[in-house]
C-alpha cells in the first residue's frame, strides 16, 4: 500500500486467530513431516541392524553359535552368486532385446517371406578335380558367409553386417565322378554352389542377391589364381514368395528365449527373497544393497570377534521421536509462516480487523456475519476476531441497520458501491434494508464515478476473501476526488 496514503496498523492477535483457522493444515504437514523425519531416522537403525547380520567377519553375538553362524555365511554367498547372476542375466536380456529390435529376421511377416535362390556351376579345369573342388567350395563358402563385403551394404540400409548374413543360406554339389567336357588332354568336371537370400521385402532380397553375385565374382578372380584354374557361370535366379513356417518357429524361439531369461529373473529375485527372510530382514532390496556396496570377503573358520548387533528395535524408537516432534513442529511452523505471509502481504481482505486497520480513514458501520458453511471452531474464531457475533443474524442485521440509519439520517442522496461480488452485495442491501442508490463496481461503470458530487455521502460495502486490497484503496481514492464524503464501510 501507498505510505503517504496509509498508515497499515496491523493487529498480531488477528495474524494469530487467522493462523488458527488453518490449524488443520498445520496438523497434517506437521505429522507428515514428523513421520519422514522420523522414518529416516529409525531406518538408519535398520540398517545399522542389517549390515550387522550381513557381515560374516564377525559373530552377530555371543549367542550364535558355529552352525548358525556358518548357515548366515552360506546363504549371504549364495545370495551373492544370485545378484551376480541377476546382473549377468539382465545383461543378457538387454543385449537380446537390442539385438532383436534390430534384426532384418525379426521383421520378416512368416505368412509372405521373400525368397531368392540361385545356383552357380564351378569347373574345375582339367585333370583330377578330387579334393581341389572341396576346397574350393569351402573357400566360397567362407567368403560369402563371413566376408567383409557387407560392410558397405549394410552401412547403407542402417543395419549392421551381421543382420544381413543370418539370412544368406549356402550348400554344395560336388563334382564326384561327373565329366562335363572330355578331350585327349582335359577332362573337365563340375559341381554347383546353391545359395538363397530371404528377407522382409522383394527390394531388400534382389539388393542383397546382387551384392552377392558381385563378391563371388571377385572371389573366383582371386581363388582362380592363389587355389586353382576353375570358371563358374550362374545357372539362375528363382524368385519366389511364400508362407514359412520355419521362420515363424524361429522368430518365436527367439521370443521364448527372452522370455526364459525374464522367468530365469523372477526365480533369482524368488530365491533372494527367501534368503532376506531366513536372515530375518525387512526384504530383499536390503540384501542386494549390501551386497552391491561391499566387496565380498573370504573368511576361514568361524570368526571370534562380535558385532554390536542392535538387538531391541525398541529401545531406539523412543529417541528417535525427538525426530517425530521436530518434524511436526518445523511443518507446523512452515505453515504458520506462509499464513501469516498470506495476511500481510496477500491481495485479498481476510477479515474486517485487516479492513479497518489498513484503511485507518474509513469508519465502521457494521460487519455482518461471514458467508458460507463454517464449523463450530471457525465460528470460534470469527467471533474472537469480531468477524462474527454471538447474537442472531437478525439482531446483528438490526445493528448494522440502525447504525447506518442514523450516520444518513441527515443526508438525501447516498451512494452505495463496493468491489466485493454484485449478487452478494446486493443481498447485503437488502438484508440490511439500506436506504440509497445502490451502484456497485465503479471501475465497470464510469458513469458513477462522474455522479458522485450529486451525492452527500458514500457507504462502502466490501467483502472479505474477494474484495483486494490494491483495488479498494484505488476505488477509496477516486470517491475521494469526488468532494463526497465516504460515511463508513459495511463489511460482507
Amino acid at each position: 500500500m501507498d505510505p503517504a496514503n496509509n498508515e497499515y496498523v496491523i493487529k498480531v492477535k488477528d495474524v494469530l486467530y487467522v493462523i488458527l483457522k488453518k490449524l488443520w493444515l498445520m496438523i497434517i504437514v506437521g505429522l507428515v513431516a514428523g513421520a519422514g523425519l522420523f522414518y529416516i531416522n529409525f531406518s538408519k537403525v535398520e540398517t545399522v541392524k542389517s549390515n550387522d547380520i550381513l557381515d560374516i567377519t564377525k559373530k552377530l553375538n555371543a549367542g550364535e553359535s558355529d552352525a548358525q553362524y556358518q548357515y548366515r555365511a552360506q546363504q549371504i554367498e549364495r545370495a551373492r552368486v544370485l545378484v551376480d547372476m541377476i546382473d549377468y542375466t539382465n545383461v543378457q536380456i538387454d543385449n537380446e532385446i537390442a539385438s532383436n529390435s534390430d534384426s532384418i529376421y525379426m521383421q520378416i511377416d512368416p505368412n509372405n517371406v521373400y525368397l531368392s535362390t540361385a545356383q552357380i556351376t564351378l569347373t574345375v579345369d582339367g585333370g583330377d578335380a578330387n579334393g581341389i573342388d572341396s576346397a574350393l567350395f569351402s573357400a566360397y563358402e567362407r567368403e560369402i558367409r563371413y566376408g567383409d563385403y557387407l560392410d558397405e551394404y549394410a552401412n547403407e540400409i542402417g543395419t549392421s553386417p551381421d543382420n544381413i548374413r543370418e539370412l544368406i543360406g549356402f550348400s554344395t554339389s560336388v563334382a564326384n565322378n561327373t565329366i562335363i567336357n572330355v578331350n585327349e588332354e582335359n577332362v573337365d568336371r563340375t559341381g554347383s554352389i546353391y545359395f538363397f537370400i530371404y528377407g522382409p521385402s522383394r527390394e531388400f532380397v534382389d539388393d542383397t542377391m546382387s551384392v552377392v553375385i558381385s563378391k563371388i565374382q571377385s572371389i573366383h578372380d582371386e581363388l582362380n589364381v592363389t587355389v586353382a584354374s576353375h570358371s563358374i557361370s550362374l545357372v539362375g535366379i528363382q524368385k519366389i514368395s511364400r508362407i514359412d513356417t520355419g521362420v515363424r518357429d524361429g522368430q518365436n524361439s527367439r521370443i521364448a528365449h527372452l522370455n526364459a531369461l525374464q522367468d530365469q529373473i523372477t526365480s533369482y529375485y524368488n530365491a533372494l527373497d527367501v534368503i532376506a527372510k531366513n536372515l530375518e530382514l525387512s526384504d530383499k532390496s536390503v540384501l542386494i544393497t549390501y551386497i552391491k556396496t561391499h566387496d565380498d570377503v573370504k573368511v576361514d573358520g568361524v570368526p571370534t570377534e562380535y558385532s554390536e548387533t542392535i538387538t531391541n528395535i525398541k529401545a531406539k524408537v523412543v529417541p528417535n521421536l525427538m525426530w517425530l516432534g521436530i518434524g511436526f513442529g518445523a511443518g507446523a511452523l512452515l505453515i504458520a509462516v506462509f499464513v501469516g505471509i498470506g495476511y500481510i502481504f496477500g491481495k485479498k481482505i481476510l477479515t474486517q480487523a485487516q479492513f479497518f486497520g489498513l484503511f485507518l480513514q474509513i469508519k465502521r458501520i457494521g460487519v455482518m456475519k461471514p458467508l458460507g458453511k463454517r464449523s463450530k471452531f471457525i465460528r470460534f474464531i470469527d467471533v474472537k476476531t469480531e468477524d462474527d457475533t454471538k447474537s442472531s443474524v437478525e439482531n446483528c442485521n438490526g445493528l448494522i441497520s440502525a447504525n447506518y440509519s442514523n450516520l444518513t439520517k441527515d443526508l438525501n442522496k447516498v451512494l452505495i458501491t463496493g468491489t466485493g461480488d454484485s449478487k452478494a452485495m446486493s443481498e447485503a442491501v437488502k438484508a440490511l434494508g439500506l436506504k440509497g442508490d445502490f451502484k456497485p463496481d465503479i471501475f465497470n461503470n464510469p458513469e458513477v464515478l462522474k455522479s458522485v458530487p450529486d451525492y452527500d455521502g458514500i457507504v462502502l460495502i466490501e467483502q472479505r476473501k474477494y474484495s483486494l486490497k490494491p483495488v479498494v484503496e484505488n476505488e477509496i481514492n477516486l470517491l475521494s476526488n469526488g468532494g463526497t464524503k465516504i460515511i463508513g464501510a459495511i463489511i460482507i
